[in-house]
């Protein structure tokens, strides 16, 4: 710092007498910014010109004034402030008795503070200066006299001798010693630089290196060192150059290298050495590495080299040996260094060759793999027994290559998860090349969804791979499914028609394949998958499919799939079989829950209920179960609703807005009895299938029956007045009931009545009857209608449409009173009576009988419906009622006894063609199945056959097949060839099995025991009477309907085989027509055992009017198994 004021001073002394010019012009030299602000202070004084205190006496009194002046301003609210001057920044006297400063430094303070204290010194510090004169008797520095000349403040400092050693000397040893550091350890440069050099520098390469020390402080901008050492500190020699050539290392210029090999100095040789090796180290220059790895040493530099060396292990090829390895490891270790991936894993492989594996596992775990190399090592050392290396593996993925990812896809050691996250990163490569084994890779590892999103980005791979692409429907989650459902049954309709042309699968094994086949419901063998079960699981298989076929007994114990689960767990078989064999799991208990749930019975249901909701429960519950489920639901409604909530979540959890959800929603709501809510989901479900006239008017029916449930008689009316074609879907009477309820709401009973009596009358011919005739013949319609509401399954509510039917028969009744409405009165006291008399009752039904036998019937069917008898009763008024129809059985037609459920007459069900045949497939599709028990799926259309034959055969109900039903059945099912046409493309038959399988023998004696089997009941129709019946105006009735049927048929290009009427080719077919007159030829019949006709058929053409069909003609027409049940279980 001396050298530093000296040249301040002499600056000063060349500035002449101003003091601002001689203090400006200070400022602008390199030795000011080198100073501390401390010893500017000095410099200031100096350039003041500052002079001792002056003494004045006056008459009073002495007085001394110093030659000190405040500096001042005006503040700028008008207030004085003080302006902080330089000399304000000298030391305090406190902290220069403290200080290592020289001497005359100190004294030169001391001074200029005692001047500036006044009576603010302290007189305890006047000894501490006599000490400090003592020492600067031995001779100052020669700035001390320049000061003194400058300012006559420090004249003192003129008295004390000039010391003969001016130049103040320091041991280099100390500055090369802290030269032993790493040039990019910014602390450890810094303080370097903040050193006094050992050496004269000039004062412009002192203020660059003060520059750059400051410039380490903060966040250092190399590149613009280069800039500020040039010229002063750039092309020097020996020490200074050591300077320049560590400044440019630390800054990563590549002229540090040539800066430090051009030094020449005995002192420095060890250290410039090291810091070139290092350098080149760093450059890339391993020549040395072997010695550098080695290098002795503790200092800072030495271990820099030496971690250096070490982490360029990975350019090192030479074979190190486990002891030279794991010093490697420890060098950089020590130093929290990062241990390179390769010198690690070099040496995991070294371990691994010496059999360390323990070492090697727990070494490896805290690398990383880098290349394909150390991957190998790692897939080697995760194959070893009790050892896993999968994290380390996993975390690798993203940065390996195509090769690696395809190494670690290949890799028999690696588990399913690590080989898929492999296979998806290898497929968004997008290379053709390697489509078969990520595909592969998917398969074993049962991975569907990504199966199926190659496959459905690639369809040529359905006709390659037609296995797989069934694999993807039975086992893809219902999650992963949605808005693809469209997409997959396409690709399984077209893979099932390519399986006898494609390739052999050699990834799928054979039980696997087997597995898929019985899923998709036809195996051709079995025997695979019986060798994989114990004894046990094979005769529970057997079991349950035994149960579940169409010959058997449809009880599955819930035993007895757990046996079958404990069989499949304890099996030696793939995880992809593993999952197939779950699948299979599932559909049994799926089966199960279907049978049970058609089965009719309480306990059955309680426990389909509990297996629906258990399996919808499941996380990844499948897309089949869902659909299958949700099917089930449609069908069979709120009998399900305990079963439905977890599916209910599902689909507002995944599928919210979706027609099944909107679905599911409605049953539940209807089971809680919040009809009218229940009634706002179904025309929202409806909505979504405008598009399909057929299930949006079946849906639309459902709502209106919400509506009429939940008493929203308005609502339901405006729907009907809003859908001309909806209401040809419902019957006059719903209609009629619809419309008296509303009135009823609106108070308007003379509306109500009139409507009632017009419908009452709208079928009386009274052009050959009286007056009388014509008001009995409508009070016996009244009195039918009274039931309609209670008739219906489930029952409508009563009120208050019954009580408008009753006020209108009483209102014919008082225009004229007969024997009829006597007994009628008669009837309805000894109902209510409290004590009734059975006999009474029953003399009473006689008496109406006498004149219309149905009435009578219809009155004791009353009684026994209105639980108001004991069971005594009971038997005795159903006795009284077979007694009476026995009696007059022969003059009430079939039609009319549809209200009699309580006498022991059977349904006649007239069969369709579809049904037969659905039938027929399904008894040949057993012959060519491995164990003769058929398809294991379930679905509507075959639920609905068997259920036919199941009643048939418990004795509930006679079947019949039309004649034209007959002829076109057997025309149909002439050869096996034409059978096999039958078969849609959603199913899988092996052309040479059924070749083999299916004779023209043996589908002939299908077929005659497919006739003989539906068609036990015959009766003789008359080809006159059957002609002549009126059927076109109803049928244009309903022209609205039969144009949507007709639209929506020919969309789908369906063969359509329309009939013509009035000029319009839009009526069901020829066949369909022969039908319906065959079914209202019969319901107009007196056959004494039956008490009602139904029609079985899928065909939309009798659904949709199927209510209009009943009405008009007295037959009922049902398409699925609970329909039928309702009809005959009843």
């Amino acid at each position: 710092m001396e050298e530093y004021l000296l040249e301040c001073l002499e600056s000063l002394s060349q500035s002449g007498d101003d003091k601002i010019r001689r203090l400006n012009r200070v400022q602008k030299i390199s030795a000011w910014d080198l100073m501390t602000k401390e010893w500017r202070a000095l410099v200031a004084l100096a350039a003041k010109k500052e002079g001792l205190p002056t003494i004045n006496m006056d008459e009073d009194k002495s007085s001394i004034t110093q030659n000190r002046k405040i500096n001042k301003k005006i503040g700028r609210r008008g207030g004085k402030g003080l302006r902080k001057s330089f000399e304000d920044n000298l030391a305090l006297p406190q902290d220069i008795f403290l200080s290592n400063e020289g001497s005359g430094y100190k004294l030169a303070v001391l001074i200029a503070q005692q001047n500036k204290m006044g009576d603010m010194w302290k007189s305890d510090w006047n000894e501490r200066m006599v000490e400090i004169r003592s020492e600067c008797q031995k001779g100052l520095h020669p700035v001390w006299s320049k000061l003194a000349k400058e300012s006559g403040l420090f004249a003192e400092l003129s008295r004390f001798k000039i010391s003969e050693n001016s130049k103040k000397h320091i041991d280099s040893s100390n500055w090369i010693k802290s030269s032993y550091f790493d040039p990019e350890d910014t602390i450890s440069l810094r303080n370097w630089l903040k050193l006094d050099l050992p050496f004269n520098a000039k004062t412009e390469q002192l203020k660059i290196i003060q520059k750059i020390e400051k410039d380490l402080g903060k966040k250092p901008r190399y590149n613009e060192w280069n800039g500020w050492m040039s010229p002063s500190l750039r092309n020097q020699n020996n020490e200074i150059a050591f300077i320049e050539g560590i400044l440019l290392a630390s800054s990563k210029n590549p002229d540090a290298i040539q800066v430090l090999e051009n030094i020449n100095d005995e002192t420095m040789n060890d250290v410039v050495e090291k810091h070139i090796r290092l350098l080149k180290l760093r450059a890339g220059n391993l020549e040395n590495w072997k010695e550098d790895s080695k290098i002795n040493g503790n200092d800072l530099l030495s271990q820099a080299i030496r971690n250096i060396a070490w982490k360029e292990i990975n350019n090192i090829e030479d074979e190190l040996s486990i002891e030279d390895l794991k010093y490697g490891i420890e060098i950089l270790t020590s130093s929290d260094t990062k241990i390179p991936n390769s010198l690690g894993w070099k040496l995991v492989s070294s371990l691994q060759e010496k059999e360390k594996l323990d070492e090697a596992d727990d070494l490896a775990k805290i690398l990383q793999i880098e290349n394909n190399i150390q991957l190998k090592i790692a897939l080697k050392l995760n194959s070893a027994d009790n050892l896993s290396t999968e994290e380390l593996i996993i975390s690798s993925l993203n940065s390996l290559n195509d090769e690696g990812l395809l190494i670690v896809t290949n890799d028999l050691s690696c588990s399913y998860d690590i080989k898929v996250s492999a296979a998806e990163k290898l497929s968004k490569l997008e290379h053709i090349r390697y489509t078969s084994q990520i595909l592969d890779v998917f398969t074993e590892a049962a991975d569907v969804e990504n199966l199926a999103k190659i496959i459905i980005k690639n369809r040529s791979l359905i006709k390659v791979y037609p296995e797989r692409v069934l694999l993807i429907w039975h086992m893809i989650s219902a999650k992963s499914s949605i808005g693809m459902l469209p997409t997959l049954e396409d690709m399984r309709k077209e893979a099932l028609m390519s399986i006898s042309d494609s390739p052999n699968d050699t990834v799928l094994s054979k039980i696997s394949k087997e597995l898929i086949a019985l899923l998709d419901g036809i195996p051709d063998e079995i025997g695979s998958i019986q060798k994989k079960l114990d004894r046990e699981g094979i005769l529970s298989l057997n079991e349950v499919r035994r149960a579940l076929s169409p010959d058997g007994d449809s009880m599955v114990r819930s035993k007895t799939i757990n046996r079958l689960k404990e069989s499949i767990l304890a099996a030696d078989i793939t995880y992809l079989e593993n999952a197939l064999f779950q699948c299979l799991v599932d559909s049994l208990t799926l089966n199960r829950a279907a049978i049970d749930i058609e089965s009719g019975m309480d306990e059955r249901i309680k426990d389909a209920n509990k297996v629906l909701s258990e399996l919808s429960s499941k996380e990844d519950v499948s897309m089949i179960s869902i659909k299958f489920i949700t099917e089930m639901v449609i069908e069979h409604g709120k009998i399900l609703s305990e079963g439905i909530e977890p599916l209910e979540k599902w689909y507002r959890r995944y599928d919210n807005n979706s027609l099944e959800s909107k679905l599911i929603k409605a049953t539940i709501q209807s089971s809680r009895d919040n009809n009218l809510e229940a009634a706002r989901e179904y025309i929202d479900a409806a909505n979504k299938v405008r598009d399909d006239f057929a299930k949006y008017a079946l849906i639309m029916r459902e709502a209106l029956i919400s509506y009429a449930h939940g008493e929203g008689w308005r609502e339901a009316v405006k729907l009907i007045d809003s859908e001309t074609a909806l209401a040809a879907t419902v019957t006059k009477r719903f209609q009629l009931y619809l419309n008296v309820c509303n009135d009823d709401l609106d108070d308007k009973k003379d509306v109500a009545r009139n409507r009632l009596r017009q419908y009452a009358s709208s079928g009386i011919q009274d052009t050959e009857e009286d007056f009388r005739e014509n008001k009995e013949a409508q009070i016996e319609a009244l009195e039918v209608l009274i039931r309609y509401p209670e008739d219906l399954d489930p029952p409508l509510p009563k009120s208050p449409f019954q009580g408008r039917v009753k006020a209108t028969i009483r209102g014919l009744q008082r225009m004229e009173s007969n024997r009829q409405s006597e007994l009628d009165l008669k009837f309805e006291q000894e109902l209510s009576r409290e004590n009734k008399d059975i006999l009474e009752i029953v003399n009473i039904a006689n008496q109406m009988a006498e004149e219309k036998p149905i009435r009578g019937l219809r009155k004791l069917e009353r009684a026994v419906g209105s639980n108001k008898f004991t069971d005594i009763q009971l038997i005795r008024l159903s006795r009284a009622a077979e007694a009476m129809f026995g009696g007059h059985s022969s003059i009430i037609p079939i039609r009319d006894r549809r209200s009699l459920r309580n006498l022991s007459l059977k349904p006649v069900v007239i069969v369709d063609t579809n049904i037969l045949i659905d039938a027929l497939k399904d008894d040949l599709v057993r012959e060519i199945t491995g164990d003769s028990f058929g398809s294991l799926n379930w679905t509507v259309e075959r639920s609905f056959h068997w259920m036919l034959r199941r009643r048939k055969k418990e004795g509930l109900m006679l079947m019949n097949i039309p004649p034209i039903v007959m002829s076109e059945f057997q025309n149909r099912t002439k050869s096996p060839e034409d059978v096999l046409s039958l078969f849609s493309n959603k199913i899988y038959i092996d052309p040479g099995i059924w070749n083999k399988k299916i004779t023209q023998e043996l589908l002939m004696n299908k077929v005659t025991k497919i006739c003989k089997e539906f068609g036990d009941w015959e009766y003789t129709f008359d080809k006159e009477e059957m002609k002549n019946m009126e059927l076109d105006q109803f049928l244009i009735s309903h022209k609205d309907i039969f144009i949507e049927i007709t639209n929506q048929k020919m969309n789908r290009e369906d063969c359509v085989d329309r009939s013509i009427i009035d000029g319009e080719e839009i009526y069901p077919e020829r066949g369909d027509l022969e039908i319906i007159r065959s079914a209202a030829l019969i319901a107009k019949s007196f056959n004494p055992e039956i008490g009602s006709v139904i029609i079985a058929t899928r065909d939309s053409d009798f659904k949709l009017i199927s209510r209009s069909l009943e009405e008009k003609y007295g037959f009922g027409v049902v398409g699925d198994a609970q329909e039928l049940n309702r009809r005959v279980l009843r």
